[in-house]
């Protein structure tokens, strides 16, 4: 079953504040748990950029198939149906606003591990296939920075695609060498359209208001991935901002209180993503018929994983998997998956 299929079934009338209040109690206290190769006969969809930083990636690009969780069962009897009631994403989001004002916020290096996916296309075997890479990052506050790499191959985007993706060889798309890369130049990070300096980050503001209005400005009216709507420009790119960006604690928390605020975000239920990791879904509506799944814990504030669903593609593309996603003082190093 797909997220829109899962939507459908699993989104009921909204929560009474009471089951509000018994969902928030279940919430807060259940979830603490390159260079490119020879060009061969297959190529990218034709997709604008998503997540801004799939742009901030380059040539290197990856993927991982992310779990879609299962329809929850009828309560049992004599159980408390407001534990049963799905979640709204207004109180998901607001729990995860809650823990990300409290997050720590210290360390020599923002760091970032991730596995990055996108769906290529064979021309030659008529399949579609998902590269992974698995990207690290390392910024420090005065600009300097690294970046790591490794390939994690490739796998077909579905059973319907296995045969042919195995008769070819299982190549992989885009291999890299492991390694790791002192960057030239001021580390900067895209907020929505915008190259940002860890001192711009820093200043964002901490009101849900101001930094939507923020976030609209930092995207051109022109952008191609502005919709119809400013709003949609904001949903478009305030995953990036949650997930990637080292900003401050309150700023997190305004961006998670912003998006409680936007039409076109709903619950999907809870999930468990490939690694082992409970978190609820989220589905953001960016444009017509293009839509994002956002996975995370709202009891930490992460954000596991995101992925896009677009036209004409039969799968998920511009998918990330958050491995690690905090300040450290461990220094930068070739990446492997823990």
């Amino acid at each position: 079953m797909d997220e829109l299929q899962m939507i459908a079934t699993m989104l009921a009338e909204p929560p009474t504040p009471e089951t509000e209040a018994a969902v928030r109690h279940r919430l807060l206290n259940g979830m603490r748990e390159p260079e490119r190769p020879a060009r061969r006969a297959w190529r990218r969809p034709a997709l604008w950029s998503g997540f801004g930083l799939a742009a901030t990636a380059a040539a290197v690009t990856g993927a991982v198939v992310l779990s879609s969780g299962t329809t929850p069962r009828a309560p049992d009897p004599g159980r408390d149906p407001a534990a049963a009631q799905p979640m709204s994403a207004k109180t998901v989001l607001l729990t995860a606003a809650e823990h990300a004002a409290a997050a720590p916020a210290s360390g020599r290096y923002w760091h970032v591990l991730r596995v990055q996916s996108d769906a290529y296309y064979s021309d030659r075997g008529k399949y579609w296939m998902l590269g992974r890479q698995l990207i690290a990052q390392w910024s420090r506050p005065d600009g300097r920075s690294w970046t790591g790499y490794r390939t994690l191959g490739a796998v077909p985007m579905s059973a319907k695609d296995a045969p042919a993706f195995r008769r070819d060889g299982s190549p992989d798309p885009n291999p890299v060498a492991p390694r790791l890369d002192k960057d030239t130049g001021t580390k900067t990070f895209l907020v929505c359209d915008r190259d940002m300096t860890f001192k711009q980050v820093q200043a964002l503001p901490t009101d849900p208001g101001e930094l939507r209005a923020a976030l609209r400005r930092a995207s051109p009216r022109a952008h191609a991935t502005a919709g119809r709507t400013a709003d949609e420009v904001v949903k478009n790119c305030v995953t990036d901002l949650l997930s990637f960006v080292p900003a401050p604690p309150k700023v997190r928390a305004a961006a998670y209180r912003m998006l409680a605020a936007m039409p076109g975000v709903t619950a999907i239920g809870k999930v468990t993503d490939e690694r082992g990791r409970q978190g609820v879904g989220l589905h953001v509506r960016v444009m017509r018929d293009v839509a994002d799944t956002v996975i995370i814990d709202p009891g930490s504030s992460l954000v596991l994983s995101t992925s896009r669903t677009v036209p004409d593609v039969p799968g998920k593309v511009d998918k990330e998997l958050y491995v690690q996603a905090g300040w450290t003082d461990t220094p930068p190093a070739v990446p492997a998956l823990p």
